[in-house]
């Protein structure tokens, strides 16, 4: 993406610039001033020209935080750098560094930063919720340009029909994923004597995007002040990050979390020292002098070669004890929070496995997943329950891996005081083409319903789409998700376990998977021996 004259200081707006905006109704310097009209608005560190799509203005590309390369890389983002000029914001900025996976191709950008926005055309007269998206991925892959998963519409994440049809300003973020964004080392840590902390540089992205939100969504007709993060997979693990992270606390006003919690065990610092420490001595940095100098010369395509599996852990500062204790001790952000998962979120992370069709295969796959665990999950899992063997299989995976993950952190959090919402998708795919791989409401199924990019959509999936819009837009205005004539939602509570169940007709349910869940319940306390939240565990899977 080309860059408009950037200046390492806050550049002064040119004379014919600033008659530019006043001419298009940008008029007040501050992002924090009147809503501004028109495709050309003025943000705190330049102008930007977006365009016009049907309803909304949309406006692509726009820095949030200095480009994280040289000297930048492994450290925490910094501000932007000003501009002078306009800068076109019509083009998504560049995934950031990763290895390709299903739904993104190999990046080897570093310079990805950037982040988007709509909002309604004509401009609001009164500042709308704004709703802030963080992609999934495993946070080893992702951007805010992916197509929605498995290519349902084979479209990205486009706010355009939200902010278009719901008055609301929709903002989708970039941020640095695998060993780029969650690289924990000491040295690291010890470049900031007042702040030795370092690991968690992808969360620290999102709370600097988050920053930029409040201090320049003024400008596109947003609230600053009724801001909602969302996500899905990697980004809802995310949202229950910012719920737990002191650092993330005032920047957002509520939450919801498409698949994903965060409240099973997470590793310190400590221990993903060493996953580290392989890295380094892999790329020849192991006996340098200056480690984090030797890291930032090492050339992106070979630090991807060692990305493999990354994530956030406890550091000791974005998340100062396991998010567990935090959620046990209160102290964390409680504001309404909505969550929730998908019927059958295994299917997705068996695509690519063999099949088993055995009862010894099955057998052998739990094994090979659950290790000394594999006979306990078969009991409560028994192949003979299923149509077939794999329907056992993705079932236990996916209620151990996001259903009843997504469940503990919302009766923590209701245990908390937080006001909670808790909702099961169960609509499966309607792509005659994907029908062969029997995925059925599967991980990432719903993210289509939620931006309306459901192709093509039926009378059934139109109108689902739109309910579940309309909950997600509501609960974004005022934190409760009820109103215009919907089923009612009612709050979570955990000894009745109720929640809406999303498919062609939306209805209540209680005790869902209530078997299941209690049995992985004792599986994810079995990683706290001491109760504590913070010592790691025994005999995890």
């Amino acid at each position: 993406m080309r860059l408009v004259d950037f200046t390492p200081k806050r550049a002064r707006v040119p004379v014919a610039a600033a008659l530019l905006a006043l001419a298009t109704g940008c008029g007040d310097a501050r992002s924090g001033g009147a809503i501004q009209r028109g495709t050309l608005v003025r943000l705190a560190d330049g102008l930007v020209q977006g365009t016009v799509q049907g309803g909304a203005r949309r406006f692509l590309g726009i820095p949030f935080a200095a480009p994280p390369v040289g000297s930048l890389r492994f450290r925490p983002p910094t501000p932007a750098i000003p501009w002078q000029g306009v800068r076109e914001a019509n083009a998504f900025g560049p995934a950031c560094a990763q290895t390709s996976s299903i739904i993104t191709p190999r990046s080897e950008n570093e310079d990805c930063l950037y982040l988007n926005v709509w909002t309604p055309d004509p401009a609001p007269s009164r500042p709308l919720p704004v709703m802030v998206w963080i992609h999934g991925g495993g946070n080893n892959n992702g951007s805010a340009n992916d197509p929605v998963p498995l290519g349902l519409g084979g479209l990205f994440y486009d706010g355009r029909q939200l902010a278009e049809t719901r008055d609301v300003v929709v903002v989708s973020i970039n941020y640095r994923v695998n060993l780029f964004g969650f690289f924990p080392h000491s040295s690291l840590a010890a470049e900031d004597r007042g702040d030795p902390h370092s690991g968690n540089q992808g969360l620290l992205d999102q709370q600097q995007a988050l920053r930029w939100v409040r201090d320049n969504v003024a400008a596109f007709g947003g609230d600053p002040g009724n801001v909602t993060i969302f996500g899905e997979s990697a980004g809802a693990f995310n949202v229950c990050f910012h719920v737990a992270s002191p650092g993330s606390r005032g920047l957002f006003h509520r939450a919801i979390s498409q698949s994903g919690g965060c409240t099973t065990y997470l590793p310190t610092a400590a221990e993903a020292e060493a996953r580290s420490q392989a890295v380094i001595d892999a790329v020849g940095c192991g006996g340098a002098s200056d480690v984090p100098a030797c890291l930032r010369d090492v050339p992106v395509a070979r630090l991807l070669d060692y990305a493999g599996e990354s994530g956030p852990i406890v550091d000791g500062r974005v998340l100062p004890a396991q998010p567990r204790a935090l959620f046990a001790r209160g102290d964390v952000e409680k504001v309404p929070w909505i969550l929730g998962s998908n019927s059958d979120e295994g299917t997705f992370f068996l695509l690519g496995t063999p099949k088993v069709t055995t009862e010894a295969e099955y057998l052998a796959s739990l094994r090979g997943f659950f290790g000394d665990r594999a006979p306990a999950v078969a009991e409560v899992y028994p192949a003979s329950a299923y149509p077939e063997p794999q329907d056992a299989l993705a079932r236990a995976y996916g209620d151990f891996l996001l259903v009843c993950s997504t469940q503990d952190s919302a009766r923590r959090a209701a245990d908390a005081g937080m006001p909670v919402y808790l909702y099961n998708f169960s609509r499966p795919i309607p792509l005659a083409e994907l029908a062969p791989l029997d995925l059925r409401a599967t991980h990432g199924a719903e993210v289509a319903y939620v931006f309306g990019s459901v192709p093509p959509p039926t009378e059934e999936d139109a109108r689902l789409s739109s309910a579940m819009q309309g909950y997600w837009t509501r609960f974004a205005r005022g934190g409760d998700p009820n109103g215009g004539g919907a089923t009612p939602w009612p709050l979570y509570d955990p000894t009745a376990d109720p929640r809406l169940d999303f498919d062609v007709e939306i209805g209540l349910v209680s005790g869902f998977r209530e078997r299941e869940c209690r049995f992985w319940r004792g599986v994810y306390d079995d990683e706290f021996p001491t109760g504590d939240g913070v010592a790691a565990g025994r005999g995890r899977p």
